[in-house]
């Protein structure tokens, strides 16, 4: 049509890996950064940074986003996951004050938190995963207790790990967006190693959402069940929902998760484009 085109950049002589995946190109809101406007956000792609061997994005499309001046893209550490794409353990989601958004991470700190809480609230036999007997990546989800997670080293070890490379990247994503720690909310979330050492999540990764404006379609995680309500969902809510947004939790298990996807993996949403002509607007 008069109003559509697009880009095609392949690679001629290397292959595509999962860090080609458009889960591994996303856009931040609108930012201003030393005195710097992005209006059109950040572009934020995933790499094997700060290392020199892994994987990254294919030549050809690393060049052409790193072309687009306006959106200047920000390079995050992403290749410890084993799919490896950034929308893993970031996204964004609107408010309605001055900031007009806060950056969602995905947090295993907060995650033992919030199990450590309950364990001491005395509801360490709380089980996660209830009506769901099948495992992910080799989870054994009968019985699992927040005191079962808490007592394996290895997991804490693992998420450990996880949360360094989180954190390597929540200081990047600070500079380069010109965030205070005031505009992150960090989720509570697991992950695991597989035999490669790359992690993949314990329970359904809730950060992987889709935002529909104030309504946010959220991964169902399954969590600890006490008091009758998931203690993660009780969370996720008690963060979000002051904010003005309306948490609406889909079960992906079978569909996506259990194939290393989530929600966001099989929907899409079309968007509102800008009322002025971004591509006159000059970096």
């Amino acid at each position: 049509g008069p109003d559509f085109g697009y880009v095609l950049k392949e690679p001629l002589s290397e292959a595509t890996a999962s860090l080609d995946s458009f889960g591994n190109v996303e856009v931040s809101p609108p930012v201003s950064v030393a005195g710097k406007e992005y209006p059109l956000g950040r572009i934020l792609i995933g790499s094997s940074f700060p290392t020199s061997a892994g994987r990254r994005l294919s030549g050809p499309v690393r060049d052409f986003l790193f072309s687009q001046r306006v959106q200047a893209p920000v390079e995050l550490y992403s290749d410890w996951l084993a799919l490896g794409n950034v929308n893993e353990f970031v996204t964004f989601v609107p408010t309605s004050d001055k900031k007009r958004f806060r950056m969602l991470l995905a947090s295993p700190a907060a995650c033992y938190r919030l199990f450590r809480e309950k364990q001491k609230e005395g509801q360490g036999e709380a089980t996660m995963f209830k009506g769901k007997d099948t495992g992910y990546s080799g989870t054994d989800t009968k019985r699992v207790t927040i005191n079962k997670v808490l007592a394996n080293d290895v997991l804490a070890q693992q998420n450990h790990y996880a949360q360094r490379c989180i954190d390597w990247n929540r200081d990047i994503l600070k500079k380069e967006l010109g965030l205070l720690e005031e505009d992150i909310i960090d989720l509570p979330a697991l992950f695991k190693l597989d035999k490669q050492g790359k992690a993949v999540p314990y329970f359904p990764n809730t950060v992987t959402m889709t935002v529909l404006a104030k309504d946010l379609g959220i991964p169902k995680p399954f969590g600890p069940v006490a008091g009758g309500e998931c203690c993660l969902e009780r969370r996720i809510r008690s963060l979000l929902e002051p904010l003005g947004l309306r948490c609406r939790f889909l079960e992906d298990v079978a569909s996506y998760h259990g194939s290393l996807g989530e929600v966001r993996c099989g929907t899409g949403v079309q968007r509102r484009p800008f009322a002025f002509q971004w591509w006159h607007f000059a970096p």
